[in-house]
C-alpha cells in the first residue's frame, strides 16, 4: 500500500516541477522578446537623437557667420523694398500739404477744373457736374482733421484718372473714394509721408453720397502697422481696349498701385445706320455697325509699405 502512494506522491512532484519548468520558460521568453523590443526602441530613439542633434547647428562661429550673412540679406531686401515704396510715393508729387480747409477747397477746385478740361480734350463724356469724387467739397473744404487725407486722395485719384483719359474711353460714369474718416483707413496709423488721422466720421449727405464706396477688406492688401492702402473706383464705358490699355500703363508705372476688382457688364446699344441718297435703283441704306461697348468698375488699391520703428542697438 506504501508503495502506490510514494508513486503517485512522486508523480505529483513531477508533474509539479514540469509545470514550473514550463511557466518558467514562458516568462524567459516572454522577458526575451519584451527586451529585444526595448532595444529596438532604444535605438529608435538614438537614430532620432543623432538627426536632431545633426539639425540642430552647433553654436560655433561658421554658423555665426551663416546667420550674420542671412540677416544682411534680409536686411538689404527690406530697404530696397522700402526705397520702391518710397519712390512710388515720391512721385506721386502733388506739392505740400494745404495747411488749412480753404486752401484744400482751390485745390480740390482745381483739380476738378484741370480734369474736366483734360476729358473735354481727349472727348471722354462727363457729367455737366461731374466733381470726379469730391461732390462732397463742391462749397466747402474738408474738416481739419481730414485736409492731409483728402489732399493724397485728390493727388492718386488726379494720376489714375489723368491714366484712364489717357485711354479714351467713351464716358466716365463715376469716380469714387474711400471715406476719409473709416475706420478701415483709421486703423492704419501713419505711415511715410503720409498723415491718417482718427477723427470721428461725419454723416453723409445726400449730395456726396456717390463720392464714396465700402471698400470689401478682404480684397484689401493692408496690414494695420505694416501696409497703408487707399482705396478708389472708377466706373467707366468703352471697349476693351480701352482697360487693357489703363492697366497696362499702371503696371508698367513706377507707383505701387494694385487692382483689386473689374466688372464688365455689356452695353446694349445696338446698331444706328447712316442714310444717303441712293445713286442707283438697287443701293439703300448702308448700315454702319457700332463697335460694341461695355460698362467696366474697376477698384484700384494705392499702396504704401509703413517703415517699422527703428531700435536701438543694444
Amino acid at each position: 500500500m506504501n508503495r502506490p502512494q510514494r508513486n503517485r506522491l512522486l508523480g505529483f512532484v513531477l508533474l509539479m516541477t514540469v509545470g514550473t519548468l514550463a511557466t518558467e520558460a514562458w516568462w524567459l521568453r516572454h522577458e526575451w522578446q519584451r527586451a529585444r523590443q526595448n532595444l529596438a526602441a532604444l535605438g529608435q530613439k538614438q537614430q532620432e537623437r543623432d538627426q536632431l542633434v545633426r539639425q540642430v547647428p552647433e553654436p560655433n562661429v561658421e554658423n555665426e557667420e551663416a546667420v550674420g550673412r542671412q540677416l544682411a540679406g534680409a536686411e538689404k531686401s527690406l530697404q530696397e523694398l522700402q526705397a520702391v515704396f518710397q519712390n512710388s510715393a515720391a512721385e506721386t508729387g502733388g506739392g505740400a500739404t494745404p495747411a488749412k480747409p480753404l486752401d484744400s477747397f482751390f485745390e480740390l477746385a482745381d483739380f476738378v477744373e484741370n480734369t474736366r478740361t483734360l476729358a473735354a480734350r481727349a472727348q471722354v463724356l462727363t457729367k455737366a457736374d461731374e466733381r470726379f469724387g469730391f461732390a462732397s467739397h463742391a462749397n466747402e473744404g474738408p474738416a481739419p482733421e481730414f485736409v492731409p487725407a483728402v489732399h493724397r486722395q485728390c493727388i492718386e485719384l488726379q494720376y489714375l484718372l489723368e491714366t484712364l483719359i489717357k485711354a479714351r474711353p467713351q464716358a466716365l460714369l463715376a469716380v469714387q473714394r474711400e471715406h476719409p474718416g473709416s475706420a478701415a483707413l483709421e486703423s492704419q496709423g501713419n505711415g511715410p509721408g503720409m498723415v491718417r488721422t482718427v477723427a470721428a466720421r461725419p454723416t453723409r449727405t445726400s449730395a456726396a453720397s456717390g463720392d464714396f464706396f465700402d471698400f470689401d477688406e478682404t480684397l484689401s492688401l493692408r496690414v494695420p502697422g505694416l501696409v497703408a492702402t487707399d482705396a478708389y473706383r472708377l466706373e467707366f464705358t468703352g471697349q476693351t481696349l480701352v482697360v487693357q490699355t489703363f492697366l497696362n500703363t499702371l503696371a508698367a508705372s513706377a507707383k505701387t498701385v494694385a487692382i483689386r476688382r473689374i466688372e464688365v457688364e455689356p452695353v446694349s446699344v445696338g446698331t444706328t445706320a447712316v442714310e444717303r441718297r441712293p445713286t442707283s435703283v438697287t443701293e439703300t441704306t448702308m448700315p454702319l455697325v457700332v463697335p460694341n461697348l461695355s460698362r467696366f468698375a474697376v477698384v484700384v488699391e494705392f499702396v504704401e509699405l509703413i517703415a517699422p520703428p527703428k531700435t536701438a542697438a543694444p
